[in-house]
This record gives structure tokens, C-alpha cells and sequence, in this order.
């Protein structure tokens, strides 16, 4: 029989940006009911029922996880939240039983996850439950591979990318393979760091953190996160989808002051984003992200949008968090260079979830390819457009609807 031990780590076993966002939820929206769906992009990696079985338990032992007072300490200590966050996070309950519904269907295979309830008290759930998902499929399905050589390779990764002149965050919690290997890859990437700086304490690259906020916690760096797709699209059914971009960048200037201030770009396209993305709010937000689509003519078209509205492009930064490796992390770096502007990178799945199969080391211990995103809020329909067409968030017709609103 399955272990009914927690999987997760902490309550604080999630992505720092769950957190900003609830936070800046609260303060704006806190009446905002919404619906999250679980989609697996590739279906014929799915569960079976010992695995379907094993989530439900631990999606129960959720409710079990709250801040201690050691996390509280550690929360608070972060400058841009408030005192009333903080308190309303000690005070912070999971109700899985009933926020969440989940069932399996044994004769196809597919997993059926639905999260519903208010925005701030759901919010939180997205990242752990696609942890827990992966590692149910880890354990139950595939389970051809083992811990060797995770350490190893990981340090491999962090030597490359860091003598190569790349700032990097290890962004991989929601799609890892189980919490031991995360804790073993962001170890070694860790230690790796603090290696390279005594060789060379000139070393061009770094480590910037982990968008993991427990073991930000454990290892003493820095918790990396801003703002996700569905803050944009919750305030696009909010406070209408026209202007939703700039509205969503005005609503975080306010709760954060200019702290955290990496502009997302893709949630309705790059292109509808930078109609918004004015000199004002330019010159309000250090960063931008590029999260999908031509991460090369994403540099191109970001230096000459800053140009045109006058703004320096070599005081700002892109950064990249759409599927990257190591060579496609090195190629960007050189390539923002060469075009005036800093790149920093943010790593998850193949950081977090790259293993061999132990029965023939030349073949991909293939990872999932998952996503929980929002599709209502306030009872409308929610979609991300993405700069990826694969990676639109709902059919063809609703697509249509929502770019002829948009006006692309």
C-alpha cells in the first residue's frame, strides 16, 4: 500500500509568485470566485489508478500544511509584503475537500481536476497539486530510473551556464519529478555556485535564487517571482480584456511599489502587450518576460519597442523562462548581448525533471507536460492567446472570440 505520508515539504513548498499574486489578490480582488482546470498536454503520459489513488491522499494531507511560526518569521522578512498578509497566511487553510474535485477515469486513463472557490484562498494550489501529479506518475507509472547522477549532472549545468556569463533561477517545482530530486538538483546548483565564486570571484554568471520559496528558506538565497498568466486574465474578465495588460502592471505598481517588477508579456500576445506597454510603465518595471514563441525575435522586438518610446533598452532586462536547456540559455545570453540588453533565465523541467531510463541509460525518462490554468473568473470565460499557438488555453472558436475582442 502507498505511503500516506506528506509529499510536500512545507506549505512554503510552492513558487514564490503564488504568494505575490495572493497578496496582491487581496488587496484588489479579494471577492473574485474562480475556476482552475487541469490539462495534460501530452495524454498518453498519464496516471493509473494506484497512482489517481495515491493523489487523492495527498491532496487530502493538504490541509494538514500550515506556517510555522519559524516560516512566519521567515515571511515577514520579506520587504513587500505586509503586516496583514502575513497574518492572514499564518491563519491560511487548504479545504481540498471542498475547493477541489478530482476523478479518474480507469478505461481511458485521464484525470479530471477542477479547482473552485475564491481567488486568494484557491491561488496557492496550482503548483504543489502539479507537483504531486508528476511525482504520482513517477511513482506508479514509469518508474524505469533512479537518484544517480542528478547531483552530478546538475552541477554539470551550473558550471556551463554560469562560466558562460548566465544569470539563472531554478524555476522547476511544478513539473519536478519529487521533492528529493529538487532538493538534490538546487543543492548541487547551490553548491556548485559557491564553488565557482571561490575559483573565480569575478565569474560572470550567477545563481540568482529558486522560485522555490521552502528551500529558498533552507539554503539561505534569494526566493525569485513576480506575476503569472492568470493575474492578466482574471483582471481581463475583472476590469475588461481591452486594456488588461496595463491595468494588471498599474494594480502590482500599486501593492509593490516597483519591487518585483518583471512585466509578463505573452498572456494575450507579445504584440497586444506592447500597445499598452507605454514609457510610463516602462520606466516602472526593470524587466520583461518572454515565455513563449521566438525567443530570438523576442529580443529584436523588445530593444526596438524600449528605442521607441525612449527608453534605454541596455537599462533593462529580458527574461527567459520559456523550455530552456543549457545551449538554448547560452545562445540567448550571447544573442541579448550582442543587442544591448541583459538576460537572466529562469530554468525549471530540465533542471528539475531530467533522468535516464535505469533499464537503458541511452533513452529520456520522458517529464510530464502539465498545466492548471484558470478558465473563469467572476463566472466568465478566461483564456491565455500566448505567443505559442500550442499553448492557448482553450479551443479554436473561443480563441477567435477573444482575439476579435482584442482586435488581432
Amino acid at each position: 500500500m502507498a505511503s500516506t505520508q506528506i509529499a510536500l515539504a512545507s506549505i512554503l513548498d510552492n513558487d514564490l509568485y503564488k504568494f505575490t499574486m495572493q497578496h496582491c489578490a487581496l488587496q484588489h480582488y479579494k471577492d473574485a470566485q474562480v475556476v482552475y482546470q487541469f490539462t495534460n498536454r501530452e495524454k498518453e503520459l498519464s496516471l493509473n489508478q494506484e497512482a489517481f489513488n495515491w493523489l487523492q491522499e495527498q491532496i487530502t494531507s493538504m490541509e494538514s500544511l500550515v506556517l510555522t511560526a519559524d516560516e512566519r518569521d521567515y515571511m515577514a522578512s520579506f520587504p513587500f509584503f505586509d503586516q496583514s498578509y502575513i497574518d492572514y497566511l499564518a491563519k491560511f487553510r487548504f479545504r481540498p475537500q471542498e475547493q477541489i474535485h478530482a476523478q479518474f477515469d480507469a478505461s481511458t486513463e485521464s484525470l479530471s481536476l477542477t479547482i473552485k472557490g475564491l481567488w486568494h484562498e484557491t491561488i496557492l494550489y496550482e503548483v504543489p497539486l502539479l507537483a504531486l501529479i508528476s511525482e504520482a506518475y513517477f511513482r506508479f507509472v514509469d518508474r524505469d530510473w533512479n537518484y544517480d547522477g542528478q547531483e552530478e549532472r546538475a552541477k554539470e549545468k551550473t558550471r556551463a551556464l554560469l562560466t558562460n556569463g548566465c544569470h539563472f533561477s531554478e524555476f522547476g517545482t511544478r513539473r519536478r519529478r519529487d521533492f528529493k530530486t529538487h532538493d538534490i538538483v538546487f543543492g548541487a546548483i547551490h553548491a556548485e555556485h559557491q564553488a565557482l565564486l571561490k575559483e573565480d570571484p569575478e565569474i560572470k554568471g550567477g545563481v540568482t535564487g529558486t522560485s522555490n520559496v521552502h528551500l529558498a528558506k533552507k539554503y539561505g538565497v534569494k526566493a525569485i517571482g513576480t506575476l503569472a498568466h492568470e493575474f492578466f486574465m482574471a483582471v481581463s474578465a475583472l476590469e475588461g480584456i481591452k486594456h488588461a495588460n496595463r491595468t494588471t502592471l498599474k494594480r502590482w505598481y500599486e501593492t509593490y511599489h516597483g519591487n518585483l517588477g518583471i512585466a509578463l508579456t505573452d498572456t494575450f500576445t507579445t504584440k497586444v502587450f506592447l500597445q499598452d506597454f507605454n514609457k510610463d510603465l516602462a520606466d516602472k518595471y526593470i524587466a520583461v518576460r518572454q515565455d513563449s514563441g521566438d525567443a530570438i525575435k523576442f529580443i529584436t522586438t523588445i530593444v526596438d519597442h524600449y528605442k521607441s518610446i525612449g527608453v534605454d533598452p541596455s537599462t533593462k532586462m529580458i527574461v527567459f523562462s520559456d523550455a530552456l536547456d543549457v545551449k538554448r540559455a547560452v545562445q540567448l545570453v550571447s544573442l541579448s548581448e550582442e543587442a544591448g540588453i541583459k538576460a537572466s533565465f529562469g530554468i525549471g523541467t530540465s533542471l528539475t525533471n531530467d533522468f535516464k531510463k535505469a533499464s537503458d541509460p541511452t533513452k529520456k525518462s520522458k517529464p510530464l507536460n502539465i498545466v492548471i490554468k484558470m478558465s473563469e473568473c467572476n463566472g466568465k470565460r478566461v483564456i491565455k492567446l500566448s505567443d505559442d499557438v500550442l499553448k492557448n488555453s482553450a479551443d479554436a472558436e473561443t480563441v477567435r472570440k477573444f482575439k476579435e475582442e482584442l482586435g488581432i
